[in-house]
């Protein structure tokens, strides 16, 4: 018999239709009391994201290419997924805040980690609401010692999830819902510029994210999904600063 474990999101999900027992569809989508701890960090990233915009004006653009480095983003975002029984698989179109930072270790090298969070927009009145976190060790590769073109590559943590929303950017889920979620592996490749204006260094960066997580669980721990693969696209501009002369 044919069931959507996927299926109570609706189009707001429009992501995949699983196959599993007519029975299942109310575990997967059990309401639990506890707040979704998961979405804990989209709501850190962005009160820090906007703290790192406030204090901007104190982080200093360099020509030189030395010391350490921060910068912070807002963007757009197109992810798609795939999974086991999945019969469909449609693009998802979102919003992105990205917190970064790190170390120089030549004139053309930088290593920094990563906190990258994707939204499906900001769905409010309690409609399911999609989203992607990476946490992302990368290097990037500049092939010039002042400015310029980049390349980067890196790996890390991809979660997804899907709660609640509440339409609100600082706390986009509910407390009290949460309907999947899952943890893996996964890999970024991207490139950019460095442009920079007066005393600020804008970043445009387009990177692709690949996410193996493997098993989405409900809150109860049922299966709502296995072998999950996702995928994301993301087009952002970027605020960057040195953090010393």
């Amino acid at each position: 018999m044919t069931n959507h474990a996927i299926d109570g999101m609706g189009n707001s999900f429009g992501v995949a239709r699983a196959l599993a027992s007519e029975g299942s569809t109310a575990s997967v989508f059990k309401r639990v009391r506890s707040r979704p701890g998961f979405w804990l960090t989209a709501r850190s990233l962005a009160v820090a994201t906007l703290l790192s915009f406030a204090a901007a004006g104190f982080v200093n653009a360099q020509d030189r290419r030395a010391g350490g480095w921060m910068d912070v983003a807002f963007g757009y975002g197109s992810a798609s997924f795939s999974c086991d029984t999945c019969t469909v698989s449609q693009r998802l179109d979102g919003w992105t805040l990205s917190l970064a930072g790190g170390g120089t270790l030549t004139p053309h090298v930088r290593l920094g980690a990563d906190l990258r969070t994707w939204l499906n927009g900001l769905k409010g009145g309690g409609k399911p609401l999609p989203g992607i976190v990476v946490v992302a060790m990368k290097l990037f590769y500049y092939p010039r010692a002042h400015g310029g073109p980049f390349l980067l590559g890196g790996g890390g943590l991809s979660l997804y999830g899907v709660c609640k929303g509440r339409g609100d950017p600082i706390e986009p889920c509910s407390n009290d819902a949460s309907y999947s979620s899952g943890s893996g592996w996964g890999f970024a490749l991207g490139a950019g510029q460095d442009i920079r204006i007066g005393r600020v260094t804008l970043r445009p960066l387009l990177e692709y994210h690949h996410g193996l997580v493997g098993r989405l669980h409900a809150p109860d721990g049922s299966n709502v999904a296995t072998g999950w693969n996702q995928n994301l696209l993301t087009v952002e501009l970027r605020l960057f600063g040195n953090l010393g002369e």
